[in-house]
């Protein structure tokens, strides 16, 4: 059992370091959006798949190491999260109070990697705002105003003063 609990604490600490890692590559995400720097941006993201392959392999480790505790202690090996794992560590103190530590770690790496990647969202959503309404306005330069010219029905005909150009137009 004991083998249980320390392999499972040292998967946490690594998914902390690897939460950490993550932490840094998204704050490099961030600078390279402000920077509108696409290479940049490019590469980190190449790094973030990198990074979230392991943490995907060491999710894998921890639920083993959850299921393999849990069937161990007679509980129900599929519900049981690290909190009831703690909970069903009444007896040992200095491991349980290792493993929360090590989990409310966790939970901080999380939350705080939570808020930046929201930050993050919220400035590709500002960027992409910025091109529609540069594309908007590049679209409305090339139309050129209507006459006001109506027709028996009282429908505006949508004559123009000029001829109307296309977008990429080559010919000036």
């Amino acid at each position: 059992m004991a083998t249980l609990i320390e392999t499972l604490i040292q998967v946490l600490d690594e998914e902390c370091k690897v939460f950490d890692e993550l932490l840094e590559v998204s704050q490099a995400k961030t600078q390279a959006i402000v920077a509108n720097d696409i290479e940049k941006l490019q590469k980190v993201t190449d790094k973030e798949q990198d990074v979230l392959t392991t943490v995907t392999a060491l999710e894998k480790k921890r639920e083993e190491a959850t299921t393999d505790i849990a069937t161990v202690l007679g509980k129900d090996a599929k519900n049981s999260t690290l909190k009831d794992i703690i909970s069903y560590l009444n007896g040992q103190a200095e491991t349980k109070n290792r493993l929360a530590e090590v989990h409310d770690r966790l939970l901080d790496r999380v939350t705080r990697l939570s808020a930046e990647n929201q930050h993050n969202a919220v400035l590709v959503k500002d960027q992409l705002d910025l091109i529609e309404f540069s594309l908007n306005a590049i679209r409305g330069a090339n139309q050129a105003p209507e006459t006001g010219s109506y027709n028996k029905g009282a429908y505006n005909t949508g004559e123009t003063y000029a001829p109307v150009k296309g977008t990429f137009d080559s010919s000036s």
